[in-house]
């Protein structure tokens, strides 16, 4: 359904290596109307194999005797028929290209993926991305229009995730009950609550982000390596952020037992946020589950409370 190769477009300018810079020119005038698109002139082998691309600024700068095969690009990026179109939205925006050629395994030329359908699908793929986020879109392509759907149905789609939250918020007010003693002793400590749990929920954000849209872009991503990577990442950010936390703690309290407290909490907190930030996402996608699910209600609830334990256990004992 998302495949490149559905939206494949035939009509574009194919010539041979041996093909002049003049004879190219003659082709464009002649035949213009029959194209697509022309930001592209392809180089096709005898067996139809594509073997370069030139664009077509490029080649009328040349002098009409100049060889295709002597200005063509063979650095190629191209994609399969198969791949996923997200994919190939992506090449296109990397590599600063126009249009995307198509091949087969055997790299037989087929058409290309022309621009404007490569604006289609960035505009098509960032709206599903925005609406997964934000907890509207139920399927790969299916949304909610309010004004069809019936009340019964919108309310039947929003309000699991709603009780999720709901359960989650009691189970954290319950945790929080817990540390009572705690808080008698010193309440600075509820002051730096909604801190801890907004920091550990931002840097979760955009580890699922990414992982998220990396799994998307690449089919074979490979996990340890991924997890390896983002975790010195996420390391890194909490070691920053706790020095700097325990820092204008020593500076606005002038009570280095409480920063210390503060700062080895918001590390503990932080580093926490790999779990619901990488590995929730990326069981979702290998149980082929929307993996927004798990960036959003889910993996919001799992995030505050692991937050709220790391932070109370850790002063319960340093305070």
């Amino acid at each position: 359904m998302d495949s490149a190769g559905r939206l494949l477009e035939q009509a574009v300018p194919v010539v041979s290596p041996k093909t002049s810079v003049k004879e190219v020119k003659e082709l464009l005038s002649t035949k213009i109307q029959d194209y697509e698109t022309i930001n592209y002139i392809y180089v096709t082998d005898s067996t139809n194999k594509l073997i370069g691309v030139l664009s077509v600024k490029q080649t009328l700068s040349y002098p009409d005797d100049t060889s295709v095969s002597d200005i063509m690009r063979k650095d190629i990026i191209y994609i399969h028929p198969y791949t996923h179109q997200e994919r190939a939205a992506y090449l296109a925006l990397k590599n600063n290209v126009k249009a995307i050629p198509i091949v087969d395994k055997d790299k037989n030329f087929l058409g290309v993926i022309t621009g404007d359908r490569l604006l289609s699908i960035m505009y098509r793929e960032i709206s599903e991305d925005l609406l997964k986020f934000a907890g509207l879109l139920r399927g790969h392509n299916e949304t909610d229009d309010v004004m069809s759907l019936s009340v019964s149905t919108s309310l039947k789609h929003r309000l699991p995730w709603i009780i999720i939250g709901l359960i989650g918020g009691l189970l954290i007010a319950r945790t929080i009950g817990a540390y009572e003693q705690t808080l008698e002793k010193n309440l600075t400590i509820a002051a730096f609550i909604p801190l801890m749990v907004y920091m550990s929920n931002a840097v979760g954000q955009q580890v699922s982000a990414f992982v998220i849209r990396d799994s998307a872009l690449n089919d074979n991503l490979p996990f340890t390596k991924y997890l390896i990577k983002q975790s010195i990442l996420v390391f890194l950010i909490a070691i920053i952020m706790s020095l700097l936390l325990f820092s204008f703690g020593t500076f606005f309290y002038q009570d280095f037992t409480i920063s210390r407290t503060l700062g080895i909490a918001l590390f503990g907190t932080i580093t926490s946020s790999i779990f619901t930030g990488l590995v929730i996402p990326y069981v979702f996608i290998r149980l082929k589950l929307d993996p927004a699910n798990a960036s959003g209600p889910v993996g919001t609830v799992v995030q505050d409370f692991l937050s709220v334990v790391i932070y109370f256990t850790i002063a319960s004992s340093l305070l």
